[in-house]
């Protein structure tokens, strides 16, 4: 054969996940039991011997389908088929170590047939080692495809909505792959998660500000007394969260302080008491409630935005009474506060 053999080949990627984990005993049956699937699968379409080319890998084979005249969704049905046998195999497998899942990936390119070595037929080029690359960034018992694989088949009636949204992963020499993920197949044991290489990582939760902690730590601190007054009346709900942003800012304000800035000029108004009872009924008296009600939105909402109150307040409660996983929150983004406060002693 000479570098000019190009042909148009279909590729099916597959390796078999944690092969290496095993004992030697176990991955020798595996192999032999793959192999007999691999073939099975490919019997079933009666794809001849001239038609395709199995390279194995080790842990793994890859079938390489030179016959352009097969179906265009060839690689696809041979790979579903591969999974189905190998479910099949596993339930009739008692022992655990020699059960197992594979992960697969599927190409479609115009590459060499080669002679190799032992003068078989064998395949190089982008689109095999592209196939592998695809492969790598599969978890067990997924089929993930290229974007030429992609653009064949996702307008067909069959495939439409039957794949996941693109993603891009930069590989070994800078490679970037597009890559989509079959998510709609009928056999059992096929798995639709997000591959692990590919998905989305979290983002960080952020810290709550120190107005906001100091927020969290009055309400918690005040909690009974909050929820009795709020019970006396559903408009005094505003009055108490005034009273809360106020002890929040005055908090905030005194934890600036320095040696070289003792002085601190307080928000809260003069009361004329330290504690939280008679600071209230300063606000209920000398704030008219209209004034209140549009005053609580606004300060409420700069000392705790909206994502924040839906997450950890109690809905019911009116931006009033921290929720435990908010007094989690606190404790793990502020513990200095927590202690503060000796919330623990609550």
């Amino acid at each position: 054969m000479s570098t000019s053999d190009i042909k148009p080949i279909k590729y099916v990627f597959l390796d078999v996940v944690a092969y290496s984990n095993r004992i030697i005993e176990a991955q020798c049956d595996i192999t032999n039991a793959l192999n007999e699937i691999v073939k099975g699968s490919i019997n079933r379409y009666k794809i001849s011997n001239d038609s395709l080319i199995y390279i194995p890998t080790g842990d793994g084979i890859c079938i390489a389908l030179l016959d352009a005249t097969l179906p265009y969704d060839i690689h696809i049905t041979i790979a579903l088929e591969i999974l189905r046998r190998i479910w099949v195999y596993n339930s009739s497998m008692a022992d655990k170590m020699r059960k197992f899942e594979v992960r697969i990936g599927i190409n479609q390119s115009d590459d060499n047939v080669v002679e190799d070595i032992n003068g078989r037929k064998n395949v190089t080029g982008a689109g095999i080692n592209n196939a592998r690359r695809i492969m790598d960034l599969a978890d067990d018992s997924q089929i993930l495809v290229s974007r030429t694989v992609y653009d064949t088949l996702h307008q067909r009636k069959e495939y439409f909505g039957a794949f996941s949204s693109r993603f891009t992963k930069t590989v070994k020499h800078g490679v970037v792959l597009e890559v989509y993920q079959l998510i709609r197949a009928n056999i059992a044991g096929f798995n639709v998660d997000p591959p692990s290489s590919l998905a989305t990582p979290p983002k960080p939760e952020p810290k709550l500000t120190k107005l906001t902690a100091y927020y969290f730590a009055h309400a918690i601190k005040n909690e009974r007394f909050i929820l009795n007054k709020a019970r006396e009346s559903a408009y005094r709900d505003n009055w108490l969260k005034l009273l809360l942003w106020f002890l929040a800012k005055d908090s905030e304000k005194a934890s600036e302080t320095t040696p070289y800035n003792v002085y601190v000029t307080r928000v809260m108004p003069d009361t004329g008491s330290d504690v939280v009872e008679g600071q209230f009924e300063w606000f209920f008296k000398k704030i008219p409630a209209e004034v209140a009600i549009d005053l609580s939105y606004m300060v409420v909402d700069n000392a705790v935005p909206s994502s924040i109150q839906c997450e950890y307040l109690e809905r019911m409660s009116d931006s009033l009474v921290v929720n435990s996983k908010g007094k989690e929150k606190l404790k793990r983004d502020w513990p200095a506060i927590w202690d503060e406060f000796k919330l623990d002693e609550l």
